[in-house]
C-alpha cells in the first residue's frame, strides 16, 4: 500500500491548534507521543520558532505515515479520538 496523502500545508490553523494544546488527541503512536511532548513545550516558550515547530511536525507525519496514520486522521480527517 502506497502512503499518498497530502500533508496540509504549515499554513493550515490544525498544526497550531495541536501544538498550542488546544487540541489534544491520544495518540496511538509512540514515537509521535513523544515528540509532541518535546513540540508542545517548546511551542509555548515565548521564544518559539513557531513555524520550524510546525514544519517539523508536518516532516514527521511526511516520513512516518505508515505508523502513524491513525494518528494523523484523528487530526486531520476529523475521526474521532
Amino acid at each position: 500500500m502506497t502512503d499518498t496523502i497530502d500533508i496540509p500545508s504549515a499554513a493550515d490553523p490544525r498544526w497550531d491548534a495541536v501544538l498550542s494544546g488546544a487540541v489534544r488527541p491520544a495518540y496511538k503512536c509512540l514515537a509521535l507521543r513523544i515528540l509532541m511532548i518535546r513540540l508542545t513545550h517548546a511551542y509555548a516558550r515565548d521564544d518559539a520558532d513557531r513555524p520550524a515547530l510546525v514544519e517539523e511536525l508536518r516532516r514527521f507525519f511526511r516520513d512516518n505515515l505508515r505508523f502513524a496514520r491513525e494518528d494523523y486522521a484523528t487530526i486531520f480527517q476529523g475521526k474521532p479520538q
